[in-house]
């Protein structure tokens, strides 16, 4: 894993337009691996609040 945390170490660098999204995603990987169940619970989280959000916007408009 170590080799893994040097290549994301390194693309922050080499990439500073990803270093957002990068970082965020590091939350999802240990020594372990990558935890994809993780990952997928947290987007799936995610778009459920954007989804409210349009929701909001959509019921905001319509009493306009």
């Amino acid at each position: 894993m170590v080799e893994l945390k040097e290549w994301i170490t390194e693309l922050k660098t080499e990439k500073p337009e990803l270093k957002d999204f990068v970082t965020k995603l590091e939350g999802f990987i240990s020594d372990t691996g990558f935890s994809a169940s993780k990952f997928e619970n947290a987007v799936a989280i995610g778009l459920q609040k954007k989804e409210e959000e349009v929701r909001k916007t959509f019921i905001a408009d319509a009493e306009d």
